[in-house]
């Protein structure tokens, strides 16, 4: 069976799913039209950065090589430098004044002569790091030799009024500018070259160098550094967010300028100190580079790939080739960089959407609860008219015309049910109704445990009372049995005069119907008893009711013709059920039951043996037990009926008397149920059977006699 819901609730469910539906439709919307646009945006912006970039290398490269060109064709670049300076010292002194990107120029001679001019503006640590006067500004390093080939070296350190600070002077000089790779890389060309990246020896700092032969009174190279910490901070400028990717990079993987400075100078590899992309361990550029080495086509590259589970946008777009390198710059970004505010954004507004539905809630409940108030109304009237209270009027205000309608065609209904219940007994028309039961002609075996009961001695008081009085008396006395009955599940068959035939077990199922109608017989019995008391304060004869109780297979259902029927019980357990009933007026008892009523009521009862019986209308005997009382000390349902302990323990008693007289010693029998009657007071069906073993003890039964009494009346 599908679990259901209130009414109210599946409005509340649908109003929230359909608001959330559209909400999450709109960010999603909204989210894939942003992002697209962003997606957009970002392209450009790449565009721009590596744009940006390249411009920036070429007015850095263009400025050195054309720097270069011009250098080379001053006479006095051949010169030596004297012990005080080069004639062209102040150009140099200018040129790093005006092009801070650039760190140093000098001229390395074929001799091994060398002289520098540095720039020490801003690098403060590289000063503190050698021991460099802090005031100085600028350096110069003059490499020369003697007549005897001795090497020498002069340094001077100058303030920025280009007076001397600082110097030192050293003799067996190692370093030869002829061993360097700016020297080399320029030897044989005419054009200026640019070098692979290396450490710069002074600062030791990673950089490049623009050099070119030139020729004179002794040749050599002149020679331009470029800093690449210069160029790795212009890059970091450009980023497009804290996760972007950018670098200047050769085909075969060199890193030319990277965004991190630290981090390229930690990835720099082998003596050469030439870094590669997979040294900078930056999963992004790596796959960026492979991707690249695996084209042909080295023009400017863009697209979208994927690194480790994210999404990146990246683009390589080429430097002039004139510089005498392929030389590419590379600008890779993760989409959520630009897609990343947006999610940020839809998701807040998901947040403060849901937040306002729940805020709503209440409102949307309220209203759904007044929508559904009258729904729960008539759903409560159709119970009521199910179960068959048909007591309480359908009566429901509401401005929805189905409802309205629907509320008449109950309080129709529910008038027709109570006319209806003014023919057929009420309480099997209820079970009918609240059971799904069909009436329909005919019946089904099924066990039953069946009770019949009647008023001892209703033939003398009817005699002197007046029909009207008995008639109201009996209709009280039958409304206080059928409670009981229908209280504990019985069916109330009929009424047949003063006498009243119930049954468990039908039309509705219950594995426990022998208990109940055990149940049901003590508590009639309670219930009259206060009954009769009420009675006797009024001066009138008491009802005192006998009831006999069995349990067995019958024919249960509608038995009649097709205009009328009776839903009934026929079969020789209603019949047996009848005479035990009617026994207990010969053995002195109020409540007969039979051997398989007792063996299905359960422990909670106690009988007392009563001794097999042949019923007249019958031809076997059955165990008859007379029923007490609930055992001492049970408590709930039982407890009201419950024995005393001594009651309870005469019942063992009991059975020893009877088991004399089963046992044929007749005069031990008649004895003991004279004592038990002289220890307990009166009992008649302990006095029946004592009559019985007195008469055995003259005349005895016949020697397979079983302990059965036939009854030849009723």
């Amino acid at each position: 069976m599908r679990r259901c819901f209130p009414f109210y609730l599946n409005i509340v469910t649908v109003f929230s799913v359909l608001i959330t539906i559209i909400v999450v439709a709109v960010v999603v919307y909204g989210y894939r039209g942003n992002a697209d646009s962003a997606l957009v945006s970002a392209r450009q912006q790449l565009v721009r950065v590596g744009a940006s970039v390249s411009q920036r290398s070429r007015a850095i490269f263009d400025t050195a090589f054309d720097t270069t060109n011009i250098y080379v064709e001053f006479p006095a670049i051949s010169e030596k430098p004297s012990i005080h300076s080069h004639p062209m010292s102040h150009v140099f002194f200018s040129f790093l004044e005006q092009h801070q990107d650039f760190s140093s120029v000098y001229i390395g001679f074929d001799d091994g002569d060398f002289y520098l001019v540095s720039s020490l503006a801003g690098r403060n640590e590289l000063k503190g790091r050698l021991g460099i006067p802090g005031s100085a500004r600028w350096y110069t390093q003059e490499i020369g030799h003697l007549a005897d080939g001795t090497r020498y070296e002069l340094k001077k350190y100058l303030d920025s009024g280009m007076v001397t600070v600082g110097s030192s002077a050293s003799r067996n000089v190692e370093y030869d500018p002829r061993r360097r790779v700016w020297f080399r890389t320029a030897a044989g060309r005419i054009a200026p070259s640019l070098s692979d990246v290396y450490i710069f020896s002074l600062s030791g700092e990673p950089g490049i160098t623009v050099s070119r032969r030139f020729d004179g009174a002794v040749s050599g190279v002149f020679g331009l550094d470029l800093s690449l910490a210069n160029l790795c901070r212009f890059v970091q400028r450009q980023t497009l967010g804290d996760n972007s990717e950018i670098m200047i990079f050769g085909p075969t993987g060199k890193v030319y300028a990277y965004s991190d400075l630290d981090r390229m100078v930690k990835s720099l590899g082998g003596d050469k100190g030439e870094p590669a992309v997979d040294r900078l361990g930056v999963p992004a550029l790596s796959e960026l580079m492979r991707g690249f080495r695996a084209r042909e086509d080295k023009t400017v590259e863009a697209g979208e790939m994927s690194v480790g589970g994210e999404r990146y946008l990246f683009r390589v777009d080429p430097l002039p080739v004139e510089y005498g390198k392929e030389l590419f710059v590379a600008v890779a970004v993760p989409e959520s960089q630009f897609t990343g505010p947006i999610a940020r954004i839809g998701t807040r507004t998901l947040y403060v959407s849901l937040g306002l539905l729940l805020l709503s809630l209440p409102v949307v409940f309220g209203v759904a609860k007044l929508i559904s108030r009258p729904l729960r109304l008539l759903t409560v009237a159709v119970h009521e008219i199910k179960s068959f209270n048909l007591n309480t009027p359908v009566s429901i205000r509401t401005v929805i015309t189905e409802i309205r309608d629907l509320t008449a065609a109950l309080e129709t209904m529910r008038n027709s049910l109570k006319v209806f219940g003014s023919y057929v007994p009420r309480p099997l028309v209820k079970r009918m109704i609240t059971n799904d039961i069909v009436p329909a002609l005919g019946g089904e075996r099924r066990e039953l445990t069946l009770l019949f009961s009647d008023i001892e001695g209703f033939t003398n008081i009817a005699e002197g009372m007046s029909p009207e009085e008995l008639t109201a008396d009996v209709t009280t006395y039958f409304k206080r049995i059928s409670q009981v009955i229908l209280h504990t599940g019985g069916t109330v068959d009929k009424y047949i005069g003063d006498a009243v035939m119930a049954f468990w077990n039908a039309p509705v199922r219950n594995a426990g119907h022998a208990h109940d109608a055990c149940l049901a017989a003590l508590r009639c019995e309670a219930a009259l008893r206060i009954f009769n008391m009420g009675r006797e304060n009024q001066g009138k004869a008491a009802f005192r009711t006998r009831m006999g109780v069995h349990t067995g297979e019958a024919v249960v259902g509608n038995i009649g013709s097709s205009d009328r029927m009776a839903y009934t019980a026929i079969g020789a357990s209603v019949n047996l059920a009848s005479r035990l009933e009617g026994l207990n007026k010969y053995l002195g008892t109020s409540i007969l039951v039979s051997e398989s009523t007792r063996a299905a009521a359960g422990d909670q009862f106690v009988f007392r043996f009563a001794g097999r019986v042949v019923a007249k209308g019958t031809s076997s005997g059955v165990g008859a037990y007379e029923l007490l009382g609930t055992r001492y000390g049970t408590a709930g349902v039982y407890a009201p009926l419950s024995l005393d302990r001594d009651a309870e323990a005469r019942v063992e008693e009991w059975g020893g008397c009877l088991g004399l007289l089963l046992a044929r010693d007749f005069a031990g029998a008649a004895a003991a149920f004279g004592a038990y009657v002289q220890r307990h007071g009166r009992d008649s069906l302990a006095e029946h059977f004592r009559a019985m073993a007195e008469t055995f003890i003259t005349r005895p039964p016949a020697a397979d006699w079983n302990g059965e009494q036939v009854f030849d009346a009723k």
